[in-house]
């Protein structure tokens, strides 16, 4: 059965650590001495367990001044870092048997102690060199068992611990040993297969953060081309958006300018007729106004500034905004339906530019109703949504499907005589506000614009 074996790294790090425990063992060791002469009032023989205890501490110190002052300026070899820990858990358990011999022999409970040998000797030990531990360990036991069996060593024998004689018992002695090997021999076995089954999770894990570090370079590398593409498009789009610009405004400025052009020369020329002069001359005049409403038109499109905003009456502004133009002549076939709530929240928005959108919209709807018609406005507060929507709606023909994705485009006439920018500087001026302008149009049936802005 194949076994783990740590790296280099992992096991030099063990093994500081193991060093780093066996303090805690001689502190421990020393307050159980005390514990069991004043407790229990066992009679110990004390010089051998002390110098016991002072030769861990010695070897103890040899490998501590080894891992801080040798392996922090030579990096050991495997082959070194194996030594080294087949030594340290040599030492011990020759500790640990004779620290049992002096204190009680296979009476003391303590020799079961060796199991916690075993268990760090499986995470610092690589290959079989932990089952030649626990034959090392076990042939010691049986060893100092048969020694003092036959009496060739003297008995330790803890008075008031246990009964005397045990050490002639055979069937305790081979009970005691066959318990001890196979606690032995079964601790190892579990940790092994314990510490593979942790290494093999460990190494899939590891693999698994790898192959995801991978995914992650490769999705990192496929946004930064994305992000390329995306840009190469916005730039591709503004290009086209400017071309698309350039000649709105030389289709739009053409037509005036060749009007202007021609009564010009036709005045320039003489006419005898004086009436047709001041017609030419009132062409002339209004298709310069026209030339000027588009620039203008063009200024206020290139000079969108950001809104100055702050909390205000929405409705307020909306009824502001009617009276200019509820009682104006072009409005006088135009009913108004209104529909405002009583507690609708304040907001923050830019005064100026909401009621150049909410102007902009009126008037859209009025000059697609030239008969006459009806004109609805309502305010909604979505508050699950955190949104107020103000809603305007006309009674006109409607816009066409094709048309609904376009009339936000610079230059894209809702209307004969319009510039084409109304929709255009409405729509970035909601946006400025973190907002949206919905359209809703079916050809036929009138058309709704929403102003949808956020509640703070």
């Amino acid at each position: 059965m194949s076994m783990y074996e740590p790296s280099e790294d992992e096991l030099q790090a063990r093994l500081g650590w193991f060093v780093q425990l066996r303090w805690v063992f001689l502190l421990v060791l020393t307050l159980l001495i005390v514990f069991a002469i004043k407790g229990f009032n066992l009679k110990l023989p004390l010089f051998p367990i002390l110098l016991i205890a002072c030769m861990v501490l010695v070897y103890n110190c040899v490998f501590y001044l080894l891992h801080k002052v040798f392996f922090a300026q030579h990096t050991p070899s495997p082959q070194n870092l194996r030594v080294e820990a087949n030594l340290q858990i040599g030492l011990d358990l020759l500790a640990l048997v004779f620290m049992v011999y002096f204190s009680g022999g296979i009476e003391n409970p303590f020799l079961f102690f060796a199991v916690f040998h075993m268990i760090l000797g499986s995470i610092l030990l690589t290959g079989h060199d932990i089952w030649y531990q626990a034959i090392f360990c076990v042939m010691l036991a049986s060893i100092l068992v048969g020694l003092s069996w036959f009496a060739i060593i003297p008995n330790y024998h803890i008075e008031g611990f246990t009964p005397k004689g045990v050490w002639y018992n055979v069937p305790f002695l081979i009970a005691v040993m066959v318990s001890f090997t196979a606690i032995i021999l079964l601790t190892i076995y579990m940790t092994n297969s314990i510490s593979r089954s942790l290494h093999r999770r460990g190494k899939d894990l590891f693999d698994l953060t790898l192959q995801l570090e991978k995914k992650g370079e490769e999705l990192e590398a496929a946004n930064e081309g994305l992000l390329r593409q995306q840009n190469l498009l916005i730039q591709t789009e503004k290009l086209v958006s400017l071309g698309n610009l350039s000649a709105g405004i030389a289709h739009e400025l053409n037509s005036p300018l060749t009007g202007i052009l021609n009564f010009s020369h036709f005045i320039k020329d003489g006419c005898p007729d004086q009436d047709q002069v001041q017609k030419d001359i009132d062409i002339v005049i209004r298709e310069t106004e026209r030339c000027k409403k588009i620039i203008k038109g063009l200024l206020d499109f290139a000079r969108q500034s950001q809104p100055e905003k702050k909390y205000d009456d929405i409705i307020s502004l909306l009824k502001k905004t009617l009276n200019l133009v509820i009682h104006h002549k072009d409005f006088l076939n135009i009913k108004f339906i209104k529909s405002f709530p009583d507690d609708f929240p304040k907001i923050m928005f830019d005064t100026d530019q909401i009621q150049q959108v909410f102007m902009n919209l009126i008037v859209n709807a009025q000059q697609a109703m030239i008969e006459g018609g009806r004109i609805t406005i309502s305010a909604i507060h979505r508050e699950e949504q955190h949104v107020l929507d103000i809603v305007f709606e006309d009674t006109g023909p409607g816009i066409r499907q094709e048309e609904i994705q376009k009339i936000f485009d610079p230059f894209y006439p809702t209307k004969d005589m319009g510039t084409g920018l109304g929709l255009s500087i409405s729509l970035g001026i909601i946006e400025n506000h973190g907002g949206k302008l919905i359209v809703e149009s079916h050809e036929g049936m009138g058309a709704v614009f929403v102003v949808r802005l956020p509640v703070q």
